[in-house]
């Protein structure tokens, strides 16, 4: 049996803020969603940054064009797939080298 795939995404979002409610309005929105595992007012080049999961890769690529790129007020995304964990939460991970293939 295969291994169930999870990925981990940040993603920067550039936005309109609304007239009334800034950031807040499209950040609720986009906290609604069951793959946004956080969302943040950020300082700098984008506005919002969300942590997104998903089952593959093509997944949260879809969810990214399909559901965020889509939201009124959502001008631009920058996505970054977290390929591996060195360290979170505090803790270090467990710094085996990968099991590869040997080169001959």
């Amino acid at each position: 049996m295969k291994k169930k795939e999870n990925v981990t995404a940040v993603i920067e979002l550039k936005v309109t803020p609304a007239k009334d409610t800034g950031f807040a309005k499209i950040a609720q929105k986009i906290a609604k969603f069951p793959q946004v595992e956080a969302c943040f007012l950020m300082s700098g080049a984008y506005d919002l940054l969300v942590f997104v999961n998903g089952a593959s890769l093509q997944e949260v690529a879809l969810f990214v064009s399909g559901q965020l790129s889509t939201i009124e007020g959502v001008l631009s995304t920058a996505t970054h797939f977290m390929l591996k964990t060195y360290k979170a939460k505090g803790l270090l991970a467990d710094f085996a080298p990968d099991r590869r293939l040997p080169v001959v």
